[in-house]
């Protein structure tokens, strides 16, 4: 029998190796998730703890006396204020603009002889929803002028007043009228849907009716136009007074019977005669006007030539006749008037009211 060696029995497979690193992490895996979660509860915690926080309550601001003084007031009571509001400026303060406002300017006036000024409670902000994120609407305001805007604005100076004018503005019972300068000559176009614009005969007052809804503009952001489909309903009654055939301007009063966001410059748009130097509504026609006849009269930008001339509203005392205020012509618009018409003067009152033919009978003169 032959001598050997004994066989070696197989080693054994060597055993896979771990990496420290990653052993570490993975021991580590259950930490990091109640970090995590304990993170998240804080989170939440501190979320709640500033949703439950009373918000400090928002004081109004003031205005320097020099400049509340310079405001036109047209009437004031015991209940209510009218003022003649300054294009350019707000009629109440805004979270995107820190200019001064109207109602700062009227906060900081001083006294008038035998009447009150406006209370804080009156200046403080409405504790209903408005719709307007931005913007803190005092009590006192019960309607608006846009900051391009000028002329009467109405303000309530009590509780019962502002409740009063409220209803009166909601249920329609006002009468509001503009004067405005016109980019063109109007022309009520076809109807569309819901949308027209036609001449009133002399038995109806005359004008030019428009009932064209309005809604928001999608691809401009801030502006209305006209929307026949999903609109909101809006109605307005534009009077001709003049007509400039070689510069193409044309002066108008309008009856303003709802209240939609720039619905005269919208609806003056919807006629092919926008508000002159309005760039919202006339992206080219505003700089050129300003550029021309604007310089005459110093016309600043953003500056549509829109004035509100009168305001007939129930008054909210009882037993009280109603309340009417005119607002004289701004100085930009009236020497506009006195340039183009110095024979008609500068009282919307006593303006005569042309109808469309006589318009295009004066384009026609002017073109031969």
């Amino acid at each position: 029998r032959k001598l050997g060696l004994a066989a070696t029995p197989p080693a054994p497979p060597p055993e896979a190796s771990v990496p420290a690193t990653a052993s570490a992490s993975a021991a580590d895996k259950p930490s990091r998730t109640i970090r995590r979660r304990a993170l998240k509860q804080r989170a939440a915690q501190a979320k709640r703890a500033a949703a439950e926080k009373p918000k400090p309550k928002p004081k109004p601001r003031r205005a320097e006396s020099s400049r509340s003084g310079s405001l036109p007031v047209l009437h004031e009571d015991q209940h209510v204020i009218a003022v003649d509001k300054p294009a350019g400026m707000l009629s109440h303060a805004s979270e995107g603009d820190s200019s001064a406002s109207l109602v700062d300017a009227l906060a900081g006036r001083q006294v008038v002889a035998g009447h009150s000024p406006l209370s804080e409670e009156m200046l403080m902000p409405r504790l209903a929803p408005t719709g307007e994120p931005d913007s803190h609407i005092p009590r006192c305001v019960v309607h608006r002028l846009d900051r391009g805007t000028s002329g009467a604005l109405l303000l309530a100076k009590t509780p019962q007043a502002e409740a009063a004018l409220g209803a009166a503005f909601r249920s329609r019972t006002t009468a509001k009228r503009y004067v405005a300068l016109l980019s063109g000559r109007p022309n009520p176009p076809r109807p569309v849907g819901g949308a027209s614009a036609r001449e009133r005969p002399e038995a109806e007052g005359g004008g030019i009716a428009v009932e064209a809804p309005l809604g928001r503009d999608a691809a401009r952001p801030g502006r209305s136009v006209v929307d026949a489909a999903g609109g909101k309903p809006a109605s307005s009654v534009f009077r001709l007074h003049a007509y400039c055939a070689e510069r193409r301007v044309a002066l108008v009063s309008v009856d303003l019977l709802t209240g939609r966001l720039h619905q005269i410059r919208a609806h003056a748009a919807f006629l092919a005669a926008p508000v002159a130097a309005d760039d919202a509504y006339d992206e080219a026609g505003g700089p050129a006007f300003r550029a021309s006849l604007g310089v005459l009269a110093g016309v600043r930008r953003g500056r549509p030539l829109l004035h509100a001339w009168s305001m007939s509203v129930p008054h909210p005392a009882p037993a009280a006749p109603p309340l009417q205020v005119r607002a004289p012509l701004p100085p930009d618009m009236a020497a506009l008037v006195e340039r183009l018409w110095p024979e008609l003067g500068l009282d919307p009152a006593a303006w005569p009211q042309l109808s469309l033919s006589q318009l295009e009978t004066l384009e026609t003169r002017a073109i031969e």
